[in-house]
Formats: C-alpha cells, structure tokens, sequence
C-alpha cells in the first residue's frame, strides 16, 4: 500500500486540480473492546460503550476503493473540523474566521490541491501546518502555505538535518512532549506520547468535538507492507493506539484511508496487544536462554498465528514481518 502511495506522490506533482467529491456514508457499526474494561467506560465505541461485550458480529468493513481510484474527499466532521483525502493521503483542516491549521500536506502537488479545498471552506488564511511526523512524504509541501507556521516535533530537526534531497521543510515551532494551538477558539492538542513510525510521532486531538488524527500507526481492516515496518516501533505503536483508545472519540483519522470511524483504531489496538503476548508467549517457550531465544524465534515468526486476524488485508503476506519488528521492539528497543 505504502509503495504504491510514493507513487503516487510524484503523480500528485503535476496533478490538476480533480473535483472534490463527497464520500458515501461509512459504516456506523460499533465494535466490543472488552480488554480495556474500566478504561472505556462510559467511552462510546460506535452504538453500544467501548466495555460492553457486541450484541452480534459486525458485518466486515468495507474496503475503500482500489488504491489511486478515488476522487478527492472532503468531509465535515463536526463544525470547522474536516477531513481531507486526496493521494491516499488525509489531512484534518480545523476552520475558524481568524486563521486555518491543517495537517500533513505531503508534497506540492497535493498541498495545492489541500489550499484549494480550505479556500472552498472560508477565505480565512492558513495560519499553522501540523505535521504528524519526520517522514518526508507526509512533511514536504509546506512552502504551498507560505505565511503558515510549521510545526513539527523536536525530533524532526535532527532527521530534516540529514536530508539529502532538500524536500525537508523550515520548521518554526517544535513542542517536547505537549503543546496546545488556539483556533480560534478550537483547541487542537498536540501529544507525544512514545516512538510510532519514526521519532517524532504525533497525535493531533480536538478534545471538545472527539476527533484524532494519527499517521501511519495502523491501516484499516489491513496489516501495513512488511517492507514499511523498518522504522516502526512496535511497543510504542502498541503504547499510542492503547492510550488513544481511552479519550473519547467520534472520529479517529488515519493518514492512508477515508475511514473515519474509531473502530479501526481500536481494532488495532487490540491487533498489538495480541500480536505482544503471542510474541512474549514464544520467547518464553523457548528452550533457549537470552539472545538465543530471540534470535531463534525471529528466525521463525511463522509460529505466531492470529488467526482472529486472518481476513485483513495483507495478512498472509505481511505477519511474519509484524512479529519480527515486535520480536525487536520489545527486546532491542526499536
């Protein structure tokens, strides 16, 4: 998914401008996270609390339509809140009348397009450009927004310092663990809260109107390219997606789908947490001691199935990859 997403990119630098086409309703079916218990109590998970067991099993999700066959989407989430797909990539937009904070920009190409989708929405200049973190497909574009100030976590500058290509953008504020933006009213949080993909993982939360938006920590209904794994810790992906799943949620944005719904978060937390004990489980079943243990069961990640699992996307293909980068989260740190 993410290889043909790179793709794409360089297509996005010399797209014109495609109609903005709203997106069909998405399913509003709830899902049962009972690991969480007390957690998610009184937390609403779809129709029913996130604690309380389904009343029956949910219809499979529907797949979003094939990779790079879908129009541009822009969707009003609550007020002055939207969400913004193009690329296969999201941003979320928070409107007010004195300036605009968007998300992930990406590349110039797709940036362009994001400035015309706010101009749709009010005349208001975009004023602040969140990025979620270091990873150049989702940071370039910033100069699109040429007034806006860039923010990015500490520990982008040390990763744009290395950048051989000068697509890096000039960041302008950088936050260590917490910092908060006024919208014009609208608070928009920004958290650190572990490692995810790469260093400078963050979370963007509007707390009053229950809307995330997370990059690159999960996929929905589908396990993420094996090959995209290399800088992605899993114990804090694990850590980020628990802890979210405790904040109340209307919506939850990821930066590769149009699905919005908080039960794919949850779904993936749940994925983690699971895929850390069946990982645990095997080391420990070794009859092997320390290094030994672990090297043995990296070089057979084919004995953890999850077959609970099985009707993701990628699935086949890609667990092996997940176990080893668990195999290495938990016992090399990374």
């Amino acid at each position: 998914m993410y290889a043909k997403a790179l793709l794409t990119v360089l297509a996005l630098a010399c797209a014109a401008g495609l109609a903005a086409e709203e997106a069909a309703a998405l399913k509003a079916s709830g899902t049962s996270v009972p690991r969480y218990g007390a957690a998610t109590a009184g937390i609403v998970c779809g129709d029913r609390l996130c604690s309380e067991p389904a009343r029956e099993d949910p219809a499979p999700a529907e797949e979003p339509e094939e990779y790079g066959h879908h129009d541009p989407v822009l969707r009003e989430l609550e007020p002055n809140v939207y969400m913004y797909f193009a690329g296969h990539y999201s941003s979320i937009i928070v409107v007010s009348d004195d300036g605009v904070l968007v998300t992930d920009p990406s590349n110039d190409g797709r940036a362009k397009m994001l400035k015309e989708a706010v101009a749709s929405i009010t005349d208001a200049p975009v004023t602040h450009v969140v990025l979620s973190h270091e990873h150049y497909d989702h940071a370039g574009g910033t100069s699109v927004f040429e007034d806006a100030l860039v923010v990015c976590h500490v520990n982008c500058q040390p990763i744009f310092d290395l950048d051989p290509f000068g697509v890096s953008p000039e960041v302008d504020l950088t936050f260590t663990d917490y910092m908060e933006i006024d919208v014009g009213g609208t608070a928009v949080e920004l958290h650190f809260l572990a490692p995810g993909d790469g260093d400078a993982t963050t979370v963007v939360y509007l707390p009053e109107e229950q809307v995330v938006f997370t990059t690159d920590l999960y996929e929905h209904r589908a396990l993420t390219d094996g090959m995209f794994l290399d800088d992605s810790n899993s114990t804090g992906r694990q850590k980020i997606l628990n802890t979210v799943s405790e904040w109340p949620l209307r919506h939850a944005v990821t930066g590769h789908s149009i699905e919005t719904e908080p039960e794919s978060l949850y779904e993936n937390a749940a994925f983690l947490n699971d895929l850390r004990d069946a990982v645990i489980e095997l080391v420990s079943d070794s009859d092997k001691e320390g290094l030994a243990a672990l090297a043995d069961a990296y070089a057979n990640p084919g004995a953890v199935r999850l077959p609970q699992y099985s009707d993701w996307g990628g699935y086949d293909e890609h667990l092996d990859r997940h176990v080893q980068r668990m195999l290495m989260a938990l016992y090399h740190g990374d």
